[in-house]
């Protein structure tokens, strides 16, 4: 699930108990109406009174009813950025690594109660460093977070992609056999490998590759930090892509 998917849960869900409240407001706002005809019927003395005052009343209540569901709406959509924002990283949009840690400390508390395992995979993008030396951090920026998307888009759905730091990620994949996983691998080290960018004169980046480490979780790891370590260990080294960089 990526970020957008998550924020936008979030908002719904706010505005959700926004509309549940306005619903009800306006409800109350309508029995107040019918109370008001209803008194309207029956002569003088207090009721006169409140035949008066009520209709000011009921303005009021209608106007703060839909002032406070515009403004939940709001606070909502503002907590869902907030939030997203604390599990992003805003270099590429994936996620970050204290929430990847958070999401492996889910998966070793599922493990010790259901005994599941899940597969952890770290990446490390090989020639990025080539790309900012031979067209510059600004083209280095956008390869990444192309390559960041390209990663995204070639796991299972409900696995999850963050980024550790500099050009390495951590992919998670909850209940996903060895083999299920090596496949998953796989396919994502050739899409990175498949990877163009074309910059018209100043050359094309096509060289990218990715060395990647597996490892299973919680048997070759018992705690975030451990499992990552492993995987990190596994590295396979996929050596660099001998095309050398086109110079800027």
């Amino acid at each position: 699930m990526d970020v957008s998917t998550r924020q936008e849960q979030v908002s719904q869900a706010a505005e959700s108990r926004a509309r549940k409240l306005f619903g009800g407001s306006l409800l109350l706002s309508v029995l107040i109406i019918v109370h008001v005809l209803y008194q309207a019927q029956r002569p003088g003395g207090f009721f006169a009174v409140v035949r008066t005052v009520m209709p000011a009343v009921l303005l009021w209540s209608l106007t703060m009813t839909t002032y406070a569901f515009y403004s939940l709406n709001s606070i909502a959509r503002q907590r869902a950025e907030r939030l997203a924002n604390a599990f992003t990283d805003l270099g590429t949009g994936l996620f970050n690594l204290d929430y990847l840690k958070s999401c492996l400390e889910h998966e070793r508390k599922r493990a010790v109660e259901l005994g599941s395992s899940a597969a952890v995979v770290y990446a490390d993008l090989v020639n990025l460093e080539r790309v900012n030396q031979s067209f510059g951090h600004a083209v280095g920026d956008i390869v990444l977070k192309g390559v960041s998307q390209v990663i995204a888009n070639h796991v299972r759905r409900g696995d999850i992609v963050g980024r550790v730091g500099g050009d390495e990620f951590l992919l998670i994949m909850p209940e996903a056999k060895p083999a299920e996983a090596e496949a998953v691998v796989k396919v994502v080290r050739q899409a990175i490998r498949d990877y163009r960018l074309d910059l018209g004169k100043r050359g094309t980046i096509d060289f990218l590759n990715c060395r990647m480490g597996l490892a299973m979780f919680p048997a070759q790891g018992g705690t975030p930090d451990e499992i990552m370590v492993a995987a990190r260990q596994k590295l396979d080294d996929v050596g660099a892509v001998v095309r050398p960089a086109p110079r800027a």
